[in-house]
């Protein structure tokens, strides 16, 4: 399975988010007021869900909604092995 750019960095920063305490999912504006923080190139809304939805599809987010029907999205154990991984080949 190919991984984008934008789906690396969604992995990377719910694993950062899970190393700091944060365990709960993440809800998916918040997801992206996160990643557009730290871009120098807005990530658009659209692209995102697209991302978030081919990440569940390939088994490595949880999907969840909460009372008022909010997408949020956690790793799973898969995707936390694959941001693993990505944070290794970054780091050689």
């Amino acid at each position: 399975m190919r991984i984008s750019e934008l789906q690396r960095k969604v992995l990377l920063v719910l694993s950062a988010l899970e190393a700091r305490g944060h365990d709960a999912p993440l809800p998916v504006m918040q997801l992206l007021s996160l990643l557009n923080a730290a871009a120098s190139k807005d990530v658009y809304a659209s692209n995102l869900r697209t991302s978030l939805h081919t990440l569940h599809r390939y088994g490595l987010l949880q999907k969840y909604r909460n009372a008022s029907l909010n997408l949020a999205f956690a790793l799973t154990d898969t995707g936390r092995r694959k941001a693993e991984a990505i944070r290794y080949d970054l780091a050689l």
